[in-house]
């Protein structure tokens, strides 16, 4: 028996070998087409995330008159409409604007917001179509229509916001941004928690919301990038004299507030700043950063090649310039206007040029924390202080 088992497992193992031996090839060659999809996926990922930053650059933003470009885009960055609204909705925010009594960039914005123009999109809290209504509100302002129906939406968007306006019309007098605050104020908490407060009530949600589409108005869909009523950042004194460009020669790539340039989900969509890029920089040091009116530095992020500094006059501003590939201050270092913070790059998460070069800008309220960090709250809109200031690219 024993030998009858020693030699049927040496039968066994010959036809596994002989087995194995045949399959082989098939083996590698399924294994080098593994290798190689992957190959292309990875490929086409790194694509995509170009891609994706070239749409932003191209229709997320208001150019200024500079002739430069960002990639070799030449020309069509300039020419490109920021106007990004699918085209059947056009008609139907510009009715809605002229029937209101309000910007029309802030009926895009405003819905942009509300569902990126998806006549689908859905809440957790039953909100549904183009302008996320749910069911009382939609058939109080639209009785009998079709919530998913574009039409419909914008139809009970109007009557909704003619309430709104009306109501809140004496409580704010003459300002027409406190009255178009009270009315966003309102759309997204509702009546009750905003007569409750007497204004905009302390939601971060609502806050975020009402502070997004003021500022986000021009950045994004003004396509004459003109300043729209309510979208001035900053409502102090801006303190004397003009400021300095901090990034010479550089040009405007990326707006404040929301944008798609990442997957669904992904925080960094949520932009607190503005990015401001050399042309054809790429991935390599780019220009030198300055301060654009005297500072003191206050802190650092290194991991994402951050130098945070304060204002040293009225009102008391914050700044990050962010993704430096290098910087030569340190902690409590008094700057004067002009001089050198760092390098633009393209730092990020630790990594060197994990982003294309460029320098992201973020100014924070007076009263915020020190150092300022990213998201906590009380970020500003650089784009209209710094226009303000004489301080904008192409400026």
């Amino acid at each position: 028996m024993g030998l009858l088992k020693s030699a049927s497992k040496a039968a066994g193992r010959a036809i596994t070998f002989k087995l194995a031996w045949a399959f082989a090839p098939f083996l590698v060659v399924a294994f080098l087409c593994v290798v190689m999809v992957s190959f292309v996926l990875f490929l086409g990922t790194v694509a995509g995330m170009g891609e994706a930053v070239t749409t932003q650059t191209v229709s997320s933003r208001c150019v200024s008159g500079s002739t430069g470009s960002v990639d070799g885009e030449g020309s069509e960055i300039q020419q490109a409409a920021l106007a990004n609204v699918p085209e059947e909705y056009k008609p139907l925010f510009k009715q809605a604007a002229t029937e209101i009594g309000i910007a029309e960039e802030t009926v895009t914005t405003q819905i942009y917001q509300e569902s990126k123009f998806d006549p689908l999109a859905g809440s957790h809290a039953g909100a549904k179509g183009l302008a996320q209504f749910t069911d009382d509100t939609f058939t109080r302002f639209n009785p009998g229509g079709d919530v998913y129906k574009p039409e419909d939406a914008m139809k009970a968007y109007t009557a909704f916001m003619l309430y709104l306006k009306e109501k809140y019309k004496d409580q704010a007098g003459d300002d027409e941004k406190k009255l178009l605050t009270l009315m966003l104020a309102a759309y997204n908490a509702g009546e009750g928690n905003v007569d409750k407060y007497g204004g905009v009530p302390p939601f971060a949600e609502t806050e975020h919301y009402v502070e997004v589409i003021l500022g986000n108005q021009q950045v994004v869909f003004s396509e004459d990038c003109k300043q729209v009523a309510g979208a001035k950042a900053w409502d102090g004194d801006l303190g004397d004299g003009e400021w300095t460009n901090p990034c010479p020669g550089c040009v405007f790539t990326s707006g404040y507030g929301w944008r798609n340039v990442f997957p669904p989900g992904d925080w960094r969509n949520e932009h607190v700043g503005v990015d401001l890029a050399t042309p054809g920089a790429g991935a390599g040091p780019g220009t030198q950063i300055i301060a654009p009116t005297d500072m003191k530095v206050v802190g650092f992020l290194a991991a994402d090649g951050c130098v945070t500094t304060q204002q040293m006059g009225a009102p008391g501003f914050q700044f990050n310039f962010c993704h430096l590939d290098s910087w030569g201050v340190t902690q409590g270092q008094e700057l004067k206007r002009g001089d050198i913070i760092g390098v633009e790059g393209g730092t990020g998460m630790g990594v060197k040029f994990k982003y294309a070069t460029h320098l992201h800008l973020e100014i924070y309220r007076p009263e915020s924390p020190v150092p300022g960090i990213p998201y906590n709250g009380f970020n500003l809109d650089p784009e209209p202080i710094m226009k303000e200031k004489g301080a904008w690219v192409g400026g």
